[in-house]
Formats: structure tokens, sequence, C-alpha cells
């Protein structure tokens, strides 16, 4: 089994050397140890992969740990928890130390057994952490899919029409399908679905459908019920009904 990695961010070396000591005499692995913000970055930069951190929160150069620890979980370390170490136990600096969402904080001196249950806490708080985020992107993700298609299907149920014997009108498109195929239509024979489905199941008269056929020339019976005949025989006979000879009317499914 390998050991839990620390990286230890301490600007006092005695101190930072000490705590490497305890940290190996715990059973725990110490990757690297860093004084201030820039060589943090350096050693993260060289691939160390570090399972918790130790921060002091007084480091040399201008950017604090609690600075330091806040960017860590924004860029390089999204995941890894950040125990605080420092002589300050000011209340306002505990605020803002817990603000950076820090795991621990511990006040110098401390004793070796509340530095390793220190540890030991933040470690399993950070894992159930990382599984709630991991279980919560996934849900978050499954919604997603599920939106997605619902949205699809909403998208698709407005502008398609189910029709009886395995056909559909697509509206948008003006493209009437048997099953995955789109049936071969004139642009005068389309007009005829197009109107019927503007309605679908309700009667249409055959002067409505004559006039959205021909606007623009006139138009008698003979040439329609030749149009009619030859729709028909490219789909089911009984897609297309006549209504006691007052109207027609497309079969919904």
């Amino acid at each position: 089994m390998s050991k839990t990695k620390i990286l230890i961010i301490e600007d006092e070396p005695i101190i930072a050397l000490n705590l490497k000591q305890v940290l190996t005499e715990l059973g725990y692995e110490p990757c690297g140890i860093s004084n201030n913000r820039c060589n943090t970055i350096k050693l993260l930069e060289e691939k160390i992969k570090p399972d918790l951190v130790l921060m002091d929160i007084y480091l040399q150069g201008p950017t604090t740990g609690i600075e330091l620890a806040k960017e860590l979980r924004k860029n390089q370390l999204p995941d890894v928890p950040v125990i605080f170490l420092t002589a300050n136990s000011e209340l306002a600096t505990i605020k803002e130390a817990s603000e950076s969402f820090a795991y621990g904080y511990l006040i110098k001196p401390y004793k070796k057994s509340h530095l390793q249950a220190a540890i030991e806490v933040a470690l399993k708080k950070a894992e159930e952490d990382n599984k709630n985020k991991f279980d919560l992107n996934a849900v978050k993700n499954v919604n997603k899919t599920l939106e997605h298609k619902l949205s699809l299907d909403i998208e698709t149920k407005s502008r398609t029409i189910k029709l009886k014997y395995g056909y559909l009108f697509d509206k948008e498109k003006e493209v009437l399908y048997f099953g995955d195929e789109p049936v071969k239509l004139t642009s005068k024979e389309i007009k005829i679905i197009k109107v019927l489905c503007q309605t679908p199941g309700q009667n249409v008269s055959q002067e409505q459908l004559e006039y959205a056929i021909w606007q623009d020339e006139p138009a008698g019976y003979a040439a329609f019920r030749s149009l009619l005949f030859r729709l028909r025989n490219k789909i089911h006979k009984d897609l297309i009904i006549n209504q006691n000879n007052t109207g027609y009317k497309i079969e919904l499914l």
C-alpha cells in the first residue's frame, strides 16, 4: 500500500525539516519542501502530486499561505486538502483561513498526535467531498443528457406529426417519411400533405386544398383529382380519406 504523500510549505527551514522527520515517523511520505509561492509552483510543475498540503500561513514573499492555498485549490490542486500551520491564534486569521476551504488549522507548537489526527481527518473529509463532487457531477451529466434528449424529443414532437400506417410528416423540412425513408413526392403532392397536416385529423375542403396548390392559376376538379390519384398511388390508399364528399382528412396515428 502506497504512503500518503504530503507537501510541506513552510518558510522556516528548521521547522520544515523537523516536520519532515515527524511525518516520516508517522508513516507518511514527505514529497517536497517549499518556502514560498514561486518554489511551490516549480515543485508542482516537476509533477509532484501530493495527497495533502501542510501550509504555513506566513511565507517568504508577498503571497501569504492563505492566498497560495486559494490559488492551488483553483488551479493546480483542486481536490487536495490543505492544513494550515501557524503560531497565530487570532480569530480574524482563523476566519480568513477558513474562507480558503482549509481542512484543518494547527497552532504551533502542536503535538505529534494532534498533527496525525488532523491529517487523517482532512484526508477522510477530502475523500468524502471528492466522492460527493464526483457523484454530483455524474448526476449533473446524466441530467444534462436527459434534458438534451427531452428537448430534442419536444422539438421533434413539435415539428413532426405521426400518421397512420407508419408515416410521419416533418413540418419543418416538409418531408413525408415512411419509417426512416422519405417518400418521393412532387411539390404539389407535398402541398396536399402539408395542408392536411396543418389540421391533422380534421376535414379540409377541396377548395382549400386547390387554393394552396394553385394560388396563382385556376385549376379544375379534374386537375385536382388527377393530382390526388397520383399521390395516393405513392402512399397507403387509406392515409388520405374523403369525408362524405365534403373534403379530405389525413389519418393520425
